[in-house]
């Protein structure tokens, strides 16, 4: 008997009232990506790619020195923010997850408050 840690996945499709239906490693159903594994590392790395989607749509208006600092919180809370954690009431979140959102939380908060130089400092 040889132990190892890698599991070893037999794909078998599956039949259904005289239907075959082919199985799949991953899929996304509602916005949520399913896999065969049951990990949502994927699922997280997918929501922070659409909340920079979301970012990169809003730049002009996050960047936009009139909008005061309360409004651009505002498109954070409202636009950015659950793109990112949609579906995350369903998972059961890992320290890595919970941190890999928090440090991406925490860049779009600096390209909103970031430092600006004045013309006469270098």
């Amino acid at each position: 008997m040889q132990l190892t840690r890698k599991t070893i996945t037999i794909k078998r499709d599956i039949e259904v009232v005289e239907k075959v239906y082919e199985a799949v490693n991953q899929f996304i159903y509602l916005g949520s990506q399913r896999n065969s594994k049951n990990s949502i590392q994927e699922e997280i790395r997918l929501g922070i790619q659409a909340g920079n989607r979301s970012l990169f749509a809003n730049k002009k208006l996050l960047k936009n020195k009139d909008l005061n600092a309360t409004s651009k919180l505002q498109i954070h809370k409202s636009i950015i923010r659950p793109t990112v954690t949609y579906g995350c009431e369903t998972r059961a979140m890992t320290v890595t997850g919970q941190n890999r959102l928090l440090v991406f939380k925490r860049r779009i908060l600096r390209k909103m408050y970031e430092p600006t130089l004045e013309n006469d400092e270098t």
